[in-house]
């Protein structure tokens, strides 16, 4: 995460805490004071637009400091919470892109769409459910998942245990800049707004000339998708595909 993020939510917090000061403080006790800083600190960042998990831990984030000074808890117990939390969810820290698990819908539009036979690269696969239910609904597909970040790939492999091995599935753990793209036919990505920029750059320096993109919900700023495939979801909306030839016309 960048330095400027992480002061806009440390600010988000502070200001919180300075006006349920301000307003809450002659109170005698505490309990109205802490509801106020939760609901102050949602409130702000919905303001500025914060993702559906920044909000709830800024919702969150105070109780769970006066519940830790409360009982006192054992420093060992905070450095297993940032470890148990870097595991599940590091891009959140270094790439702004939480865990986001795409929809039963936006599966099964894109098992759909996708060609006959495709090598489908899944960027972030998280728990690998693109990968191992796009295996079940389409066994002419040849599909990767590819995750850094270490429980979702852990659990991902345990699901693809479970599915009894398909033999067209390969879940990699490592991060997805590192991956040759060009063995792909098609790329599918579920991120966030931060990194689509640096996905269609890369997509146009490294995938083969042929491959397409394909975007859950989020666009790539003024390069408008060839294709849309709506969906119904509130948060999940719509499958953006780009071409690798996309603006050379």
């Amino acid at each position: 995460m960048r330095l400027s993020a992480l002061l806009r939510h440390a600010g988000i917090q502070l200001l919180a805490v300075l006006l349920a000061w301000v307003f809450w403080a002659p109170l005698a006790t505490p309990l109205p004071w802490l509801a106020a800083q939760c609901l102050l600190a949602l409130l702000l960042a919905s303001v500025l637009r914060c993702s559906m998990p920044q909000r709830l831990l800024h919702l969150l984030f105070m109780p769970l400091v006066v519940l830790a000074l409360w009982q006192q808890w054992a420093p060992w117990l905070y450095l297993c919470g940032f470890v148990l939390l870097f595991a599940l969810s590091r891009n959140a820290l270094t790439e702004r892109v939480p865990l986001y698990l795409s929809s039963q819908e936006s599966i099964d539009t894109l098992a759909h769409w996708l060609p006959p036979g495709a090598a489908v690269l899944d960027l972030g696969s998280g728990d690998g459910r693109v990968v191992l239910q796009l295996a079940r609904q389409r066994a002419d597909l040849q599909l990767c998942g590819v995750e850094n970040a270490l429980l979702p790939w852990l659990w991902s492999r345990w699901r693809y245990l479970c599915a009894g091995r398909p033999a067209n599935v390969r879940l990699h753990y490592g991060n997805f800049w590192d991956l040759d793209w060009s063995r792909f036919d098609v790329i599918h990505a579920f991120l966030s707004p931060a990194p689509m920029a640096r996905v269609w750059a890369h997509f146009r320096q490294h995938a083969a000339n042929h491959a397409q993109l394909v975007s859950n919900s989020f666009g790539i700023a003024a390069v408008p998708p060839q294709q849309r495939l709506p969906l119904n979801g509130p948060l999940q909306k719509e499958l953006l595909i780009w071409r690798h030839n996309h603006g050379h016309r």
